[in-house]
């Protein structure tokens, strides 16, 4: 099954709790605790860079559901890649193939989060653990079908004289996916007539 999810990226909502001394990466100081009744709310007082990355994620996010690929590519580096689970590296130009293949085989977004965690701070580069979660409506076997998954990955942004740019993505862990509400296997190709995917149930 191949991995739309690693080449679409979108606005950012709230940061993981994770204290550290650097102030780049202390999140609970930087969050405001609303409680209203039994509901507890976490919002995230953004400082510059994470303020600056939510930003382009918002135009990411409408290249997107606009499907602009153009757009798309201009909020990353010429040498943007992804390394991906199987141990391959994505170029720029494969990466852009990829994702034009993408627009073609998604129909609409039903959903698309993508939620800032932890952001590693080293001079004009950014490193940021992004959990996102994208639920689409896709061909796939010759059928539209509702296509649901996430993922938890790395992601490393430049700060250019053209604004922060996407570089590179990394360390991706896929998390739960789902077709027309059953779980399947990321790592193998889709098949709508295999069980349910269920983890640690594999024969060594």
């Amino acid at each position: 099954m191949r991995m739309f999810w690693i080449l679409v990226v979108l606005i950012s909502a709230s940061a993981a709790g994770l204290a550290q001394t650097d102030p780049y990466r202390t999140h609970e100081k930087s969050q405001k605790i609303k409680i209203k009744g039994d509901i507890l709310t976490a919002k995230d007082k953004s400082k510059p860079v994470r303020r600056a990355l939510e930003e382009q994620y918002a135009k990411i996010a409408d290249a997107n559901i606009n499907k602009d690929l153009a757009t798309l590519l201009a909020l990353r580096t010429s040498d943007f890649s992804v390394k991906m689970p199987n141990g391959e590296t994505w170029g720029y130009q494969q990466s852009a193939n990829y994702s034009r293949t993408a627009f073609e085989q998604v129909q609409s977004t039903i959903s698309l989060t993508f939620d800032i965690g932890l952001i590693d701070l080293n001079g004009d580069e950014a490193a940021a653990t992004i959990y996102q979660h994208w639920t689409r409506m896709q061909m796939k076997k010759g059928k539209l079908r509702r296509v649901e998954t996430s993922a938890v990955q790395r992601e490393t942004w430049v700060n250019t004289p053209g604004g922060w740019k996407l570089k590179l993505i990394d360390d991706i862990h896929p998390g739960a996916w789902y077709v027309d509400g059953k779980r399947v296997d990321p790592g193998k190709p889709y098949d709508p007539d295999a069980p349910p995917f269920a983890p640690g149930s594999e024969k060594p």
